[in-house]
């Protein structure tokens, strides 16, 4: 049997979080509430067109017209 190590680094996890609040939900989504108060955020980044690997719209193919196959 093949075994999972995210997966258990999951429930290892879950279950000391469960037995630290004995088994309260409530508890428990206030902890991780409260260490969410704690991230730091940044605005998302402006886009830059040159950045981007996707050809663009405009490179010389008319619209319309396919390229020629290859092969």
């Amino acid at each position: 049997m093949t075994t999972d190590s995210i997966n258990d680094e999951i429930l290892r996890i879950k279950r000391e979080l469960a037995g630290r609040f004995g088994n309260d939900l409530d508890l428990i989504i206030a902890d991780a509430k409260s260490r969410e108060r704690n991230t730091v955020s940044f605005p998302p980044r402006p886009w830059k067109s040159e950045q981007s690997d996707a050809p663009n719209a405009n490179d010389g193919v008319s619209s319309g017209a396919s390229s020629p196959a290859t092969g």
